[in-house]
């Protein structure tokens, strides 16, 4: 059994950009856990695997022409899921 870290994620946008962030943190296994107001801003709350987030704010910047934020912290450990963990182990014992 493979453990991976999970990111609690918190991202701050502009509500015309809230479906298009959405789309992209299903795409990195995101688990969405709400969506609030503040400010005039949308909040968009999720927990991804930290294995799908290298390269997330140079994503974010794009998708929203860099006017939203993001901050991130650990929440807890996961199981893999089984195809990413053979994965994994395929490229460890090669």
């Amino acid at each position: 059994v493979l453990l991976e870290p999970i990111m609690k994620l918190e991202v701050v946008t502009p509500a015309e950009n809230t479906g298009d962030i959405m789309g992209d943190l299903n795409r990195r296994r995101g688990q969405m856990e709400g969506i609030d107001e503040r400010a005039g801003s949308q909040i968009v709350k999720a927990k991804v695997p930290l294995s799908e987030m290298f390269g997330y704010v140079t994503t974010l910047r794009t998708i929203t022409s860099g006017r939203a934020s993001s901050t991130m912290e650990f929440n807890n450990y996961a199981e893999t899921p089984k195809s990413i963990a053979e994965e994994v182990l395929k490229k460890v014992k090669a």
